[in-house]
Parts: structure tokens; sequence; C-alpha cells
């Protein structure tokens, strides 16, 4: 068991800390629309379109990373009030909630992703890239963000009943 969640962690540790690196990229594509567009009043479709789409692969890739380290939202007020323990007995009480979440948007991000996919849709801008390859790397994140979560999931019932970190 110990061998499979260290391969969830380290798959979706690498896959976050490499789409980390689209906030390079990202960064330049807001930089020059801004000097376009208030500089030289020539503002660019491209430079807006492709900074939502790297925003998205860094979203979607990197949310099982950020689970991994701790660093989704909770209630803080509520949460960090609570003892480990109690804090790993809220995060099981509430996974299925969470797997259900994840299997609404995987089934239905798996749908969209198949037919963007079949009519390799673009996004019908003057520029009009593709999109299908930002639907279906939603799926993947998905994928990834359940599995991180599943890997939790064991871990926290290991806490439990060991009172001790797997």
């Amino acid at each position: 068991m110990k061998s499979i969640l260290r391969i969830i962690d380290a798959f979706n540790a690498k896959v976050g800390q490499l789409a980390a690196f689209t906030l390079f990229p990202t960064l330049f594509c807001i930089f020059y629309e801004i000097i376009a567009r208030y500089v030289f009043a020539k503002p660019t479709i491209w430079a807006s379109e492709l900074m939502i789409y790297l925003c998205a692969m860094l979203y979607v890739l990197g949310a099982a990373w950020t689970l991994q380290v701790g660093r989704h939202v909770k209630i803080d007020m509520i949460y960090a009030r609570l003892s480990p323990r109690r804090q790993r007995l809220l995060d099981l009480l509430t996974f299925p909630f969470f797997t259900l979440y994840m299997v609404m948007l995987l089934w239905v991000g798996f749908q969209f992703a198949m037919q963007s996919i079949a009519l390799r849709e673009s996004s019908g801008t003057p520029w009009d890239p593709p999109i299908y390859p930002i639907k279906s790397l939603f799926v993947i994140g998905c994928l990834m963000l359940l599995s991180q979560g599943a890997a939790k999931f064991v871990r926290d019932i290991h806490f439990l009943r060991h009172g001790r970190d797997l």
C-alpha cells in the first residue's frame, strides 16, 4: 500500500511542479497584453486567450499537488482549532462528498472532452486555437486529484487507527 501511495504522491508532485513553470509564460502574456493595450493602444486577442489556457493548465494540473501539500482552501476558523485527530476525522467525513463531486466532474468532463476532440473544437476567435487539449487536460487533472484524495483518505484512516502518519 505504501508503494502505491508513494507512486501517486510522486506522480502528482512531479506534474504539479512541472505545471508550475507555466506561470512564466502566463506572466509574459499578462505583461505583453498590458504593454500592448495601455502603452501602444493595440490590445491582442492571442495574449488574453493564451493566458486563460495557461492558467487553466496550471490550475488543473496543480490541484493534486496542492492537496498533497495541504494547501487547498479550508474553513480555517474551525479546522485550525481542531486537534490533528479531529482534523483527520473531519476529512474522512467529508471524503464521500469530495468523491461524489470528483466523479461527477470526471463524468461530465470526459463527455465534454470526447465531444471536443471529435469536433476538433477551437475557440472561434480570430486567433482560433484548439481547445480540446485543455478539455482533455481537465479530465487528467480530475483523475490526479481524485487519486490524491484517495491517498489522503487511506492516510487519514491509518492515522486514526495507529496515531501516526503512514
